[in-house]
């Protein structure tokens, strides 16, 4: 009984999470269902709509001493859909009106598959600055996608997978 207990052990000793292929699979496919969430959640706020925020999302797992470290990558302005934004004193912020002007012609030309004209860009100029003044003035409502969607596929779900490899693959004292 006592070469068995320290063959346990050193099977628990031994074993590394970082070089297990099964817990990076468990990790992907949780991240991968987190994703799908948040972006299910994005389409159904509405707020999706050149489905450039909702196509950004993708997962980057990193190997670590302890494990693995899964960061969900999105474009920036994902803070801005989740939390909403306050009025702002001054319509100063160049970052916004250019992520604006840039997301109309985007959004014309996959729609309308258009040239642009002079007057095309003068036009989308002119919406750019008024939907900027707009959400200087009033601000945008918050429509959360990343912490309902946490809510839904949860971290515990995560360590119980985890949990139960493990047991599965080093056998139970």
């Amino acid at each position: 009984m006592a070469d068995s207990l320290e063959q346990i052990g050193k099977e628990y000793s031994d074993f590394n999470p970082s070089t297990d292929d099964g817990i990076l699979r468990i990790v992907q496919n949780w991240g991968n269902e987190l994703i799908a969430q948040m972006q299910n959640r994005l389409r159904s706020n509405k707020t999706n709509a050149s489905s450039s925020l909702s196509q950004s999302i993708e997962p980057q797992i990193k190997g670590t001493q302890s494990g693995y470290r899964l960061t969900v990558l999105m474009q920036d302005y994902w803070f801005y859909v989740e939390n909403g934004r306050k009025p702002t004193k001054s319509g100063g912020n160049g970052e916004l009106y250019k992520n604006i002007y840039e997301w109309i012609q985007n959004k014309r030309e996959i729609q309308m598959k258009i040239s642009q004209s002079p007057d095309r860009i003068a036009a989308t100029k002119s919406l750019a600055y008024v939907i900027t003044r707009k959400i200087h003035r009033e601000g945008t409502k918050a429509q959360p996608f990343v912490i309902p969607s946490l809510k839904k596929v949860t971290t515990q779900t995560l360590a119980d997978r985890i949990a139960k490899y493990i047991a599965g693959n080093l056998g139970s004292p």
